[in-house]
């Protein structure tokens, strides 16, 4: 896996809180449906689990730094690989 681009090396201004990173869904016909999302919330990157058909799980947090968005958006992949069945 090529590693991922963090806002600043993409172009964009500071991530401000509330930014959002769509990392992607689930396959279709998983048994809970959903979106894997990498949000900049107060002091955290948060990587987190919105059902299609219920709650938002938080599912892990990391520092507010360029390298805690790197490892949020790095995880987020990978959850979403193995969901996939590709990892």
């Amino acid at each position: 896996m090529e590693q991922v681009k963090t806002a600043r090396e993409l172009g964009l201004d500071e991530p401000k809180v509330g930014y959002e990173w769509n990392a992607g869904d689930t396959p279709p016909g998983d048994s809970a449906p959903g979106r894997w999302i990498v949000r900049r919330e107060g002091n955290n990157w948060v990587v987190l689990f919105h059902a299609f058909k219920g709650p938002t799980y938080i599912i892990y947090t990391f520092p507010p730094t360029e390298d805690g968005e790197r490892a949020a958006k790095t995880m987020t992949l990978k959850l979403i690989e193995v969901a996939w069945g590709r990892a």
